[in-house]
This record gives C-alpha cells, structure tokens and sequence, in this order.
C-alpha cells in the first residue's frame, strides 16, 4: 500500500508495495496455485496469522496485484488470484531470483 503519493520513484514505489515480511511469499504462492481459496493460502504461508494474512491480502488487492473473487457459497468461500499486473511482477522476481541465486 502506498504511503506517499508523491514519490516518483519506481523502486521506493515497488518496495512500499511489497514490503513486509509476507508480502512475496503470498504472491509466490498464489502463483502457484492459482486460483488459491483463503485457507490453502494460509496454510500454504508457514507461520503466518490469519490477520496477518488479511492486511497483507488487503494491500495487495489495493495495489492492484491480486483480485479477489467472492464465491457465492455457503459457507462463505474466497479465491485469489494475481492480476496481469501481479504476473508482471512475478516475472521481475523471477529475474532478480535469478540474478540473486547466480550473483549472491
């Protein structure tokens, strides 16, 4: 989630977006197994706190890199999934995990 509208940085932009402990684990993971309903994806985070886990899911959905999907179940259910814009990024994070495993 952005916390100054005015920076016209990219990277200070991209790093607001994904920092935290949580963040590219969620992401990583619902690319793995997209669509991933709320509790696959929890359990899927090692450690992580369903709070945890809805406050990072909530900032990701703002920023526009996972779309939520309600399904019209009972009991309630929900999907994620990233957006074009998530699966962009994904393909930069493999690159750097690239650069990182062949440089580091």
């Amino acid at each position: 989630m952005q916390t100054n509208t005015h920076w016209n940085c990219g990277v200070s932009r991209l790093m607001d977006s994904t920092s935290g402990k949580w963040k590219l684990n969620i992401i990583w993971i619902i690319s793995q197994h997209e669509p991933i309903r709320f509790n696959q994806l929890k359990r899927e985070v090692e450690g992580i706190t369903k709070t945890m886990l809805t406050r990072a899911l909530n900032d990701l959905i703002v920023d526009g890199l996972v779309l939520k999907t309600d399904l019209q179940t009972l009991p309630f259910h929900t999907q994620y999934r990233l957006t074009a814009k998530g699966q962009e990024l994904l393909k930069l994070l493999l690159k750097l995990n690239t650069w990182g495993k062949d440089n580091m």
